[in-house]
């Protein structure tokens, strides 16, 4: 085959790729934080100049091209003066096309703020994503109000200020964007707390996924008051909401009593708690899937209910406390378990509560789980804890395979009831297995797997 040089590409070719890889980088924006070298890349310039620098040639593409000067980045830091020009001229550079707006108020900057809310307050019509942190020096102004009008291409609004999220005094909604195709929400407590019902009613009709922050840290503890008002906000958005992501919501026991007394509970079809599953108690029982993200307190999963009718667990990056006692009495439902790049910790507890020995207690909480998968993504490599995993595969195969006509094992410790053995055992990352051990488990699980990370 014949070779051919990147300059030798031809120029609609060339603005293709650059368009691609673009769009790449807003999809990812859209969804979560950006990364890194998507934020600012060489010598502190955004993606477009960055690009008009590789040569005289890339340069005249870029500058021809206004669809790759639609994801404006800015991070105010620098003079008003300056931050007027920068946004004015790539929104000129832009022409008619749909914009993405990021802005990232730096060090508290005011005026900042303002210059670049009346900057865009023109453009309201093609604004497709918008994102500002750091915010609320300006929230605790009237310049928000700047941000009002018709915003029919506004696809993903991101609001969130984690320097000022416990500071906030003025707590006042101003949002006052009508934005109908909204399907990316992402805010923090401060404006969660106090977003319109009526707002939400008009613009959440077409929400795929909403995220609220509560800060880092344990001084995020929301109080009864905030926890009720918390589920009736989301109470008030038109639909069930497909994708819900609580980041560390910390509930106190009274928190909890309030939610239950009022009779409202956290809707979604999937919800992701991040940091903290103190609010795993206060979700509704149609819940179909919870993601535990990032938490170091896996083992209070032994105490708390899970919603009746969920039926998968997702364990990511999870770790925990050794425990010290047998685990309550709390059964659950669910059949499938997913643990991915969690510490040995955090698997072993999953495996008590599966049916693994403890104490020489035989317990089976989870009575009704078939399938278990253990994952490694990346470099991560799972420790798993193979005397535990076997002897919990052998507990609920003689649970299921014995006389329970009693409903009770012989140390009449947990109901043993309908468990069911495991069916399907996949693990991908986990150590070399031996073909003792590998004959061992396909003896005893009907689907199973087991790939190990070669070095």
């Amino acid at each position: 085959m014949s070779r051919c040089s990147f300059s030798s590409l031809p120029a609609e070719t060339v603005f293709s790729i650059l368009k691609a890889v673009l769009e790449d980088i807003v999809q990812d924006d859209m969804m979560i934080t950006p990364e890194v070298e998507h934020q600012m890349l060489a010598g502190g310039l955004p993606f477009t100049h960055t690009m008009a620098l590789v040569c005289r040639r890339w340069r005249d593409i870029v500058y021809s091209a206004p669809e790759l000067w639609t994801r404006i980045f800015w991070i105010i830091s620098v003079p008003e003066m300056e931050g007027h020009h920068y946004i004015n001229s790539q929104l000129e550079k832009s022409g008619s096309y749909p914009i993405h707006l990021t802005i990232f108020n730096s060090w508290s900057h005011k005026r900042g703020i303002r210059v670049i809310l009346h900057c865009i307050a023109p453009h309201l019509q093609r604004l497709k994503s918008l994102r500002m942190a750091n915010f609320y020096e300006a929230h605790n102004q009237p310049h928000l109000d700047t941000l009002k009008g018709h915003a029919p291409q506004l696809q993903s609004l991101q609001l969130t200020d984690g320097k000022h999220i416990h500071h906030c005094t003025n707590l006042k909604s101003r949002l006052k964007l009508d934005c109908p195709a909204l399907r990316i929400f992402h805010v923090d407590k401060i404006v969660a707390y106090n977003l319109n019902h009526e707002w939400l009613k008009n613009n959440l009709t077409h929400v795929e996924s909403m995220s609220i922050s509560f800060g880092s840290g344990s001084d995020g503890r929301t109080c009864s008051v905030q926890a009720v008002g918390l589920c009736r906000t989301l109470e008030a958005v038109p639909r069930r909401i497909p994708c819900l992501t609580l980041d560390n919501l910390q509930l106190s026991d009274s928190g909890m009593a309030s939610i239950n007394q009022a009779g409202v509970k956290i809707g979604a079809d999937q919800v992701i708690l991040r940091e903290s599953i103190d609010a795993l108690g206060a979700i509704e029982d149609i819940c179909q899937t919870i993601v535990i993200e990032e938490c170091d307190s896996i083992h209070d999963l032994q105490s708390i209910s899970l919603p009746s009718s969920l039926r998968s667990l997702e364990l990511v990056g999870c770790e925990s406390e050794e425990p010290r006692r047998v685990p309550d009495t709390r059964t659950w439902d669910g059949d499938t378990v997913t643990v991915t790049n969690s510490h040995s910790s955090c698997i072993e507890i999953i495996l008590h509560l599966l049916g693994a020995p403890f104490n020489d207690y035989s317990c089976s909480l989870w009575r009704h789980v078939t399938t278990l998968k253990l994952v490694a993504n990346g470099d991560f490599v799972l420790d798993l804890p193979m005397t535990l995993l076997k002897a919990m595969i052998s507990s609920r195969q003689g649970a299921a395979g014995q006389d329970n006509s009693s409903g009770k094992n012989e140390e009449d410790n947990v109901e043993l009831e309908s468990v069911r053995p495991l069916m399907v055992f996949h693990v991908h990352g986990g150590q070399p297995l031996s073909l003792e051990e590998r004959t061992w488990f396909e003896k005893r699980v009907k689907d199973f797997v087991w790939d190990y990370k070669r070095k």
